[in-house]
């Protein structure tokens, strides 16, 4: 029971540090409009009431995302159709925090869900010869790391919010009120949606005092651990190896391969490259 206790508290303070690094106050020019949402979002993995497509897009990270809120939640989602984003996500996992001060990295409340899986290296193999079977060989590892990952996705901390701290199973209804849900839409997107109740964030539901108050989400996905020695593909269509992993979080940064015609491309290097997407936008109340 200990263990278990200090693996929490252990878990929760390694969150607290997830979008670290942005600091700084709330500019009113970055500062987005919200959306009041007027029908409240089933917290289901299903992205069918949110809009089409979602009003924001991290092309580096490769998620789209959006918030809205009404007086009693603040609604928050994230959705990814990039299969080497949903495996770094749900095997390393990710972290959404939010910070109501409109600021980044101000006490945030911090979700980590999925939890990272293991710590294991990442290896993805593509090796054939021609474009078409590289693809249909990555795409069949990506799919079998995915389901395999999706699995073992079921478990979450909670850290900064009062009463619900500490790690939970995802299927856990939390006393505190909190509903997040993560699964495969039918179009093979993986959804992320969360309900977090206003009373945590600010003791109290909303009141038109408080439309206008800045309010900032980041969401941080954790790197994939690279392997050693890892193959890059370059442009003349062979391949150079990275010992040590090479480059960012194991990723090959660059460089000419053999006859100088254009720099390696790494076609996985995403998967090994942390990403960190701040969102800051207005609280909105309408009768």
């Amino acid at each position: 029971m200990k263990r278990k206790a200090l693996l929490a508290v252990c878990i929760s303070s390694v969150v607290l540090g997830a979008c670290a690094g942005h600091k700084g106050g709330s500019d009113k020019k970055n500062v987005m409009p919200g959306s009041w949402q007027a029908t409240p979002i089933v917290v289901d993995g299903n992205n069918n009431d949110w809009p089409s497509p979602y009003p924001n897009y991290d092309s580096k990270a490769k998620i789209a995302y959006a918030t809205s809120n009404d007086l009693h939640y603040l609604y928050i989602t994230m959705q990814t159709g990039d299969e080497l984003t949903a495996l770094k996500m749900l095997k390393n996992g990710m972290t959404v925090s939010i910070d109501t001060t409109g600021k980044k990295n101000t006490e945030p409340f911090n979700i980590s869900f999925p939890l990272a899986t293991d710590n294991s290296e990442l290896e993805l193999s593509i090796t054939p010869d021609g474009q078409k079977e590289k693809a249909m060989m990555l795409e069949k590892q990506l799919f079998s790391r995915i389901r395999k990952a999706m699995e073992t996705s079921n478990q979450m901390t909670l850290a900064g919010f009062p009463g619900c701290n500490g790690g939970y199973m995802s299927t856990q209804v939390l006393p505190c009120g909190i509903k997040v849900k993560l699964r495969f839409n039918e179009y093979k997107e993986l959804i992320w949606e969360a309900a977090i109740p206003m009373t945590l964030l600010y003791g109290k539901d909303l009141t038109p005092a408080d439309a206008g108050k800045p309010i900032s989400v980041c969401y941080a996905i954790k790197a994939a651990k690279a392997p050693k020695n890892r193959a890059v593909e370059n442009a003349n269509g062979g391949f150079n190896q990275t010992p040590g992993g090479g480059g960012r979080n194991g990723a090959m940064s660059g460089g000419m391969p053999q006859g100088g015609r254009g720099k390696v491309e790494d076609p996985l290097e995403h998967l090994y490259t942390p990403t960190k997407t701040w969102k800051q936008f207005s609280l909105v109340v309408q009768p």
